[in-house]
Parts: structure tokens; C-alpha cells; sequence
């Protein structure tokens, strides 16, 4: 029988607090001594280690040192409404990306991580933090008090059965038994929030290696190790949940996955009602492994939006569970936008009915909160960037026309057809009625954004809905054309299945 201690045992040794008297309670899950060498090193010579760094950003060269430094891992949090005076128990600290951003964010946080190297990882991730302490702890050895307003499992639910089930059980139960231990650290008021990948996510059918076997079709077959890994569907993570006390539970919906989130969904809101798939950017990813590709998907994710099951197939899951009810979000949809300068983060926002604003509608803002034009400048090029609030429009995007062109027996015109109209359109909005030094007509700056991923289509009508940058200079009419075919009918269709039927074809392009 394992001793408990509690927290108020430890002793803090060159910052992280240990148990010097038993160090049988840590653990050995690792990334590598070599690679968390290197991202310690990375961490301890780097000045801004805050979340969101841009300079740490800049130095990730390895799968391992994205995952533990690269920008947007807090998404899942940033986009939930949580108390900044809560205090926050974060199990499975990892090498401090998720424990940074708490710290900045919230009052206290004690974080706990089973591998002392990990930990003291996490420790120096956090420096300059006082409100945050790092144990170097087995969540099985701890004797937990139920004080937390906020408990997290992020990442770290799936590997219950590894290092949680040694004692007590395993598969499904040492999960469970880790919810409940879980539960016990909350206060009655305090809510747990969980992320973790979605056992049938539509990118392990389209070909991606299961995140944690590397092997294909694996969660979606079964787990057949007992002592490994498992994920969970919907209703098998809200059954278990449901099984472990929580009685609100509340879902939200990560693509690509919870990792780095760019785009999520609330549990409110109709996929097939509000044309979600139209948020969702596609081809996914396989992040170790090489992966093949299956479908196009992002001409699936239509196809289950409009089924009503865009939610269900999930690349990840984002939970908030507490023993009473969970307040639901005031918004269906958003979106992140991080790979590019501090300054320059948005969120996107489709935002639910409500008493004050009846109106579905669409708010683009900035993460630092600054509301004002802001300039970029290189190359000659000048560029302003704008937020919004603007009506929301129904239908679907014009790239999903590409898609369906990209399959089509007479795929050539059926693309050249649509080009034309858009190179028509381009024309009759954007015609400063002047032509560049090759010929080519110039259009008003404006035009930048107006590209098939960012335009409506509503009967006959182009709608833009993303018109964030503006160049400020003409552009030809050439370059959009080059924009366009560049990004949604080349790098946006290279997957696109096409003449099947055709052996001597390729089957994807």
C-alpha cells in the first residue's frame, strides 16, 4: 500500500518541491533525456518565456520542442470563462506550456508532474512566477485536499491506465479512479477541465497515426493494450465522467486537436445551422509519423456538418465538468490566428443570440486587447490590419466549390469556370480602372482578403466575410488571381480525390 503525503510535506529544493526522504513517487515519462535537455537549455537561455513567446517559438526545430514551447497551446483555456482569482491544481505539468499560461493568468497555481526532470523543466518555464509552485510528485501518492476552484487534466486522462493503474485497476477504470481523485481536489463550487483527443476524430480515419501508438486505425479498432494509452469518444467520456460524480458537463470541440487549437466549437450552436465545417482548415496533420491520406477532408467535414455530426468526429475534446451545473458559452464558434507577430493575434468569434444583441454575429479581435489599426511594413509593402464585428452570413464557403470541381469528370473547365467568375468579380468590385506596367488591371488594396476561403456564396452573390488585411498600394489583378489559385485550388485541393475511375491517373493531387 502506497504512502500518502501531503502537499504540505514537500520541500522546496532548487525550486521544485520534493519528497528528498522517498524518491520511489516520481516517475520516468519522458520526451528523451537528450530532447528535454535541449528544451531546458532552450528555456533557461531564452529572456521572454512567457505564453505566447515568440522567441522560444523561433527556437523550436523538433516535434517535442513545439509541443513544450510553441505558440497556442492555451487556446483551450483562453477561450473558456474562468475566474482569474481561482486557484488551480494543474495535474501532469509536463515541461510548464500549459502552467505558464495559468500562472500569468490566475491567482495560484500548484502544478504536478511525476518526472523530476520534467518538472524542474516547468519550474524554470515559470520563473518570475511566485504564485506558482511545481511539485515533483505520483498523483497516487498524494493525500489531496478538496480546496481548487480549478483542476486540469490536459493531456494527461489517457495515460491514466500507464501510471495510474498500477494499484487500483486499469483501461477504463484507471481513468476513472483519476477523475475521482480529481473531483476530490475540487472544492463543491470548482470545476475540472479536461482535454484530450477524440477517439474516432475524423483525421485518425483520413489517415493520421493515433497521437499516442503511431500506429493507424488503432483507437478506432480498439485498444488492445491494456496498459496503454486510451481515448475516448463522446459518449464514453461523458458516460465515464457521469460515473465519476461530475453532474454538469459541458463539451467543446478542437480541430485541428487540443494541442494547438485553432479553431473550436461550444456545445451550443447547430453544425448543419451555422456551416461550421466553414471554419475548420484542412489538411490535418500528423505530428511524428508520416501519414497517407484516405478522403479529402475537408469536403468530409461537410458532409458530417451537414449531417448534424461535425461535433461528434472531433479531432479533440475540451471539458468542463463540476458537481453542479456548468454555465454553457456565450459563443458557438472560434477561431485563433497565432502563427504570426504578438501583435498581430486575433480571435474570431461567431457569437450566440442573446437579450442584448439578437443577432448572430462575427467579432474579430486582437489578444492584447488593442482595438486600433495597426501598420506592417517590408519589402516596400504596406500593410494595415483590421479587426471587425460584421453580420454573419449563411451558406458555404466558395472554396468548397473548388472541391467539388477537383472531383469532376470535366475538372479543368469546371475550375476554369469558377476562376472566371471570380476573376470577373475581382474586376467589378476592386477596379481602380488603371492597368500596371505589364498590362494587367489594377485593383484597390482591399481585394488582399477576397479569396474562396474567405468568400461566402449566397445564390449569386459573393459575400466576403474575413476582409482583415488591406494592402496599401493597387495590386493586379494578376496576383490575386496567383493568391487565389495558389492557396485554394493548389495547396488548398492537393489532396482532392479526382477520376477514380481513371486507373492511369493519379488518385490525389
Amino acid at each position: 500500500m502506497r504512502r500518502k503525503r501531503k502537499l504540505s510535506d514537500f520541500k522546496e529544493i532548487g525550486g521544485v518541491y520534493v519528497l528528498p526522504d522517498d524518491p520511489s513517487t516520481t516517475f520516468g515519462y519522458s520526451d528523451g533525456m537528450r530532447t528535454e535537455q535541449g528544451i531546458f537549455d532552450i528555456i533557461r537561455s531564452t529572456g521572454d518565456v512567457s505564453d505566447g513567446s515568440t522567441e522560444l517559438m523561433a527556437r523550436a526545430r523538433t516535434w517535442p520542442e513545439y509541443y513544450h514551447l510553441g505558440v497556442g497551446r492555451s487556446n483551450i483555456l483562453r477561450c473558456l470563462s474562468l475566474n482569474p482569482e481561482s486557484s488551480v491544481l494543474e495535474l501532469g505539468a509536463g515541461c510548464g506550456g500549459i502552467t505558464r499560461y495559468l500562472g500569468e493568468n490566475f491567482a495560484r497555481v500548484d502544478a504536478i508532474e511525476g518526472s523530476e526532470r520534467r518538472a524542474r523543466i516547468a519550474r524554470e518555464r515559470c520563473r518570475g512566477l511566485d504564485n506558482v509552485r511545481v511539485f515533483c510528485a505520483n498523483f497516487q501518492d498524494i493525500e489531496i485536499s478538496s480546496s481548487y476552484d480549478i483542476v486540469t487534466l490536459i493531456g494527461v486522462l489517457e495515460y491514466a491506465p500507464v501510471y495510474f493503474g498500477e494499484e487500483e485497476g486499469r483501461g477504463e477504470q484507471a481513468c476513472l479512479n483519476l477523475l475521482q481523485f480529481a473531483k476530490r481536489a475540487l472544492n463543491p463550487t470548482g470545476v475540472l477541465v479536461i482535454a484530450i483527443e477524440n477517439r474516432v476524430g475524423i483525421k485518425y480515419w483520413s489517415g493520421c497515426p493515433e497521437d499516442h501508438t503511431g500506429r493507424l486505425f488503432d483507437g478506432l479498432c480498439g485498444y488492445v493494450n491494456e496498459r496503454g494509452p486510451i481515448t475516448f469518444s463522446r459518449p464514453e467520456l461523458k458516460a465515464l465522467l457521469s460515473q465519476a460524480g461530475f453532474a454538469g458537463i459541458s463539451f467543446y470541440f478542437c480541430y485541428p486537436d487540443y494541442k494547438f487549437a485553432s479553431t473550436i466549437f461550444s456545445d451550443i450552436g447547430n453544425e448543419r445551422e451555422f456551416f461550421l465545417h466553414n471554419w475548420v482548415e484542412t489538411p490535418f496533420s500528423g505530428y511524428v509519423n508520416p501519414r497517407i491520406y484516405t478522403f479529402h477532408e475537408g469536403a468530409i467535414l461537410k458532409t458530417l456538418s451537414s449531417l448534424g455530426l461535425l461535433k461528434e468526429f472531433a479531432n479533440s475534446f475540451l471539458v468542463v465538468a463540476g458537481r453542479g451545473s456548468v454555465p454553457p458559452a456565450p459563443w458557438i464558434a472560434k477561431r485563433f490566428a497565432m502563427n504570426r507577430h504578438r501583435h498581430l493575434r486575433c480571435v474570431t468569434t461567431l457569437l450566440a443570440p442573446s437579450a442584448s444583441t439578437p443577432d448572430v454575429y462575427i467579432s474579430k479581435e486582437r489578444l492584447d486587447g488593442e482595438d486600433k489599426e495597426r501598420f506592417v511594413e517590408g519589402g516596400g509593402i504596406r500593410v494595415k490590419h483590421k479587426i471587425f464585428s460584421v453580420p454573419w452570413y449563411t451558406g458555404d464557403l466558395l472554396i468548397y466549390e473548388f472541391f467539388d470541381a477537383m472531383r469532376h469528370s470535366n475538372y479543368k473547365k469546371k475550375i476554369y469556370d469558377l476562376l472566371s467568375v471570380y476573376h470577373d468579380e475581382l474586376l467589378r468590385r476592386y477596379s481602380i480602372r488603371q492597368t500596371d506596367m505589364f498590362g494587367y488591371p489594377l485593383l484597390k488594396g482591399s481585394a488582399f482578403d477576397f479569396i474562396p476561403r474567405n468568400i461566402i456564396k449566397r445564390q449569386s452573390a459573393l459575400c466576403c466575410i474575413d476582409e482583415e488585411w488591406e494592402i496599401q498600394q493597387p495590386l493586379p489583378v494578376d496576383f490575386m488571381m496567383y493568391r487565389c489559385i495558389s492557396l485554394d485550388v493548389i495547396e488548398g485541393q492537393y489532396l482532392s480525390l479526382i477520376h477514380i475511375s481513371e486507373p492511369t491517373r493519379p488518385l490525389y493531387i
